[in-house]
């Protein structure tokens, strides 16, 4: 028996179809380190951070005939990275706590010791780990140790803030797109944050001034 052949209606050519998908991965290849930023402040895991990227780029790519030609595609894309990190961040929390409930704690050995710590104690593990394995992102290699650590003790959102402004160079308004916030916490977010590091960092510093790296976290915003 012959195969039904699917009807064509409201069908889209396979041409189209191509078409669009080079046109998203146009836009997307142009705002993939922005959309890094964005995932990595918000997650603090490089390599988490790559997952949430794509993870979000395929919803975009389902949902790009949504995108209004002419507007900003990595503020559109930003919200979406922004969604899938933090539900990643809550999904993490969530096994955490069935791990913890479930006694595994003293089965997995070490693993045990993440149970129960905050989200500011769990990224500055990632960024230490960034640290030691010498893979931090080409755009900071001006980073030393001291930063990289102080880094991962700034919260989730004022770390995404500072990284999009220092290393990014992005206007107060472009960030308050990008993450959905106002752009006078964007503000807030960015100067307190420069000033946690700025403290952190003169505190390691051993001769009891400034630490040397901190300049890299300031700008003349």
């Amino acid at each position: 028996m012959k195969e039904p052949v699917p009807s064509q209606k409201g069908s889209k050519p396979a041409s189209s179809d191509e078409g669009r998908r080079g046109e998203f991965g146009a836009h997307f290849a142009r705002s993939f380190r922005v959309l890094w930023f964005i995932a990595s402040g918000i997650v603090g895991n490089r390599t988490l951070a790559e997952d949430v990227v794509q993870e979000a780029a395929m919803i975009g790519m389902e949902k790009f005939d949504e995108f209004v030609p002419g507007t900003n595609f990595t503020a559109w894309m930003g919200q979406m990275v922004r969604h899938v990190a933090l539900n990643s961040i809550r999904k993490e929390k969530r096994q955490r706590t069935h791990l913890a409930e479930a006694g595994a704690e003293g089965r997995l050995g070490v693993a045990s010791s993440e149970v129960g710590r905050d989200e500011s104690s769990r990224a500055a593990d990632a960024s230490l780990s960034w640290s030691a394995r010498g893979e931090l992102p080409p755009d900071q290699q001006h980073f030393d140790d001291q930063v990289i650590r102080a880094l991962g003790e700034v919260s989730p959102a004022a770390r995404a803030c500072l990284l999009l402004r220092t290393v990014e160079g992005l206007e107060y308004g472009e960030i308050s797109k990008l993450l959905g916030i106002p752009e006078g916490t964007a503000m807030s977010h960015v100067h307190r944050s420069r000033q946690q590091l700025r403290d952190r960092l003169r505190g390691q510093d051993p001769t009891g001034g400034r630490a040397p790296s901190a300049d890299t976290t300031g700008d003349n915003a």
